[in-house]
């Protein structure tokens, strides 16, 4: 008996089994035992014991298992003796031959996950590996497979063995299901095999060893001292038994578990339909099995369709089936997760199994993709599809895909294209004609009113949504979103120069709303300042004695808690908070409007020629300098939103844009029946 370790899947665990017989024993199968094969199947009678093999690619080891202690089973009665070469063009075992890419991913969790697998086009089953560990001996039950008969030519075999993976060099021992014309329908032998040489069939004489579809095998392969090994096979089932040794120099870097598609001539068998077979009682025997791992390797097609692979991975009892057939896919990881709704996002799909692919469907809208068969992923780039989530899914040889909470693509609507800049202005007429540019909304005008005095302002509220205008008596006209908060004539005074007693000293010239919309400042020209709803009175030119020059404009500030003052002469006074920034004082062209920044902290001034003057953080963006005089003056500077630009409107309707200010029109060339007097705009 000799002592293997059931280290599989990590459990260290001693266990006797049955290592080999002391001597060979010739004894005839019993009558009717014997299996009925093709005279092709075995070439010739004579029995061969293979020499000892040297391995130029293979370092041979220096040290090796102690001999197992044997002794026969007493219940296998029938022992082979003969190993029989097979004829060169029957099947014979391969080394591993890698698809896709190198070997080998571990299966460190016994379980099926995400990644790529390891591929085979001759290969299916496990095999233990490891950085530090030397194997010398390998053993494990199994099932014979049944094998459908077919037109046409089919192999399979069924084996344990040590080396192969990575190397030329393998000493195997196992059953082999064959069927078709050249077999003479479907035979059923065991055989060993250490390569480079031949396969040979064991039995007695001539006389193959009966192997039927569902014989219960154990096997074993040992070293019992540098260089010699002992391979073991017994039929349960048929009750024989086969054990003899071997000299083979091989480094024992793996062992293995496998169901193959073997090789005829030089191209690898088509595999038949074994169904399923399974692996039991798994065991390995040697040194730094500690380092060792688990490898799965799954057989297919050149494009990694899966024809062959194990499962139900039994970590406790150290066993594990095989399957005829591809395993279904599924889709655990999608990257991105998620684009947008116009298509064109390319994304990687992994999961298991996800080989051999041949659709892919976001939301069961088929597109094209490409397969990276080494890392078992593949790319597709999302269709076109309307906000929300999709199942990604893939199809192979083993179905379609089951739906999974890792294969969600979310569609995500692009946001809203950003409003095109808002901007325009308003012109108005001494008649209260109203002229609209750009974004400005024409809310009504007072120019098919007849008015007592002419209208001399314009004041948006802050939201641009309506506006008020001012007329030299004080009259105020709401339209849009404005509310009207009183007006000098409701005061009960009548226009300045009327000769009315209660007359306004001077006619009012300019309007300006408070911070909060809630309110308004009217100023005259002698500087007298008026307020209205929450407007907040921080003084006047009479107040402190008068003002040089005739007030043109007032400008709130910041605040809401002060206010310029700013007269044809070019003084600008300040009232409450308002800071001062400066003034042009008299430059030979009279003051015609002022303006100040939108987060007050300085302002322009405009005088009848076009020139512009600016002061504290406003920023000169050029001016219409000599441009306007005389009947035609530069009436109105007004200024867009964000501060970067402002528009100078002249008497006729002209509007020269400066900074980052859009031209949207003017009225220039156009019969007005008043002339421009005041403008504003965002």
């Amino acid at each position: 008996m000799g002592i293997y370790s059931r280290r599989f899947f990590g459990a260290a665990v001693a266990v006797m089994t049955f290592s080999g017989l002391a001597g060979i024993l010739i004894q005839n199968p019993a009558a009717g035992d014997a299996a009925s094969f093709s005279s092709t199947a075995v070439a010739s009678a004579a029995i061969q014991t293979p020499a000892a093999i040297s391995n130029a690619d293979n370092m041979p080891r220096t040290t090796a298992a102690a001999g197992p202690q044997v002794q026969p089973l007493a219940a296998l009665k029938n022992q082979m003796t003969a190993v029989t070469p097979l004829h060169a063009s029957q099947p014979r075992s391969h080394p591993l031959t890698p698809v896709g890419g190198p070997l080998p991913h571990a299966l460190t969790t016994h379980t099926l996950t995400n990644g790529p697998l390891n591929l085979s086009s001759n290969w299916s089953g496990l095999f233990e590996e490891g950085s530090g560990a030397t194997f010398t001996g390998v053993e494990a039950d199994w099932t014979v497979p049944a094998v459908p008969s077919s037109a046409v030519d089919e192999a399979s075999g069924t084996w344990l063995g040590i080396d192969g993976v990575g190397s030329s060099s393998l000493i195997q021992t196992g059953t082999a299901q064959n069927t078709g014309p050249d077999y003479g329908g479907t035979q059923y032998y065991a055989w060993i095999e250490l390569l480079p040489g031949a396969p040979d069939v064991i039995g007695t004489g001539s006389v193959a060893a009966p192997v039927s579809p569902g014989d219960e095998m154990s096997a074993s392969i040992t070293e019992t001292s540098l260089n010699d090994w002992t391979i073991s096979l017994d039929d349960n089932t048929q009750s024989w038994t086969f054990s003899q040794p071997f000299a083979y120099s091989t480094p024992g870097s793996t062992a293995e578990w496998i169901e193959e598609a073997p090789t005829v001539g030089s191209s690898v068998a088509t595999l038949p339909d074994y169904g399923s077979t399974s692996f039991t009682n798994l065991g390995i025997a040697g040194s730094g099995l500690s380092s060792a791992a688990t490898y799965a390797v799954y057989m297919t097609t050149p494009t990694g369709a899966i024809i062959s692979y194990p499962a139900n991975i039994n970590t406790s009892a150290g066993s594990f089936s095989l399957f005829y057939g591809s395993p279904s896919p599924q889709v655990t990881s999608v990257s991105p997760n998620q684009g947008g709704t116009s298509g064109g996002t390319s994304v990687t799909i992994g999961g298991n199994f996800i080989t051999g692919v041949f659709a892919v469907a976001f939301g069961g809208v088929s597109v094209p993709f490409s397969a990276d068969v080494a890392d078992g992923t593949v790319t597709a780039s999302a269709p076109a599809h309307q906000a929300g989530t999709v199942n990604i899914t893939v199809t192979t040889p083993g179905g379609i895909s089951s739906l999974s909470g890792g294969d969600v693509f979310t569609y995500v609507a692009p946001p809203p294209p950003p409003p095109a800049p808002s901007h325009g202005y308003w012109l108005v007429g001494t008649d209260g004609g109203i002229f609209s540019f750009g974004s400005a909304q024409f809310y009504g005008s007072t120019g098919n009113l007849k008015l007592q005095r002419p209208v001399v302002g314009i004041v948006p509220t802050s939201n641009d949504g309506g506006y008020w205008l001012d007329a030299t008596d004080g009259g105020v006209f709401s339209f849009g979103d404005t509310q009207f908060f009183g007006s000098i004539p409701c005061l009960g005074l009548h226009p300045a120069g009327s000769g009315l007693p209660n007359s306004l000293a001077a006619p009012i010239v300019g309007m300006v709303p408070s911070i909060d919309d809630g309110g308004y400042f009217m100023v005259a020209s002698d500087g007298g300042v008026f307020a209205f709803g929450d407007a907040h009175f921080a003084g006047s030119c009479p107040g402190i004695g008068g003002c040089s020059g005739a007030a043109v404009a007032v400008m709130p500030d910041a605040s809401g808690n002060g206010y310029w003052l700013v007269t044809a002469s070019g003084t600008v006074y300040t009232f409450g908070d308002a800071g001062y920034y400066g003034a042009p004082g008299n430059t030979g062209s009279p003051v015609t409007s002022a303006v100040r920044t939108p987060d007050g902290g300085g302002y322009w001034i405009l005088t009848a020629n076009g020139t512009v003057y600016n002061y504290g953080d406003a920023v000169n963006f050029g001016d219409a300098g000599g441009a306007f005089g005389g009947l035609n003056p530069a009436t109105a500077i007004f200024t867009t939103s964000d501060g970067g630009g402002y528009w100078i409107a002249s008497a006729n309707g002209a509007v020269d844009p400066f900074g980052d200010a859009p031209n949207d029109g003017d009225m220039l060339g156009t019969n007005l029946n008043g002339s421009i007097i005041a403008a504003t705009g965002f």
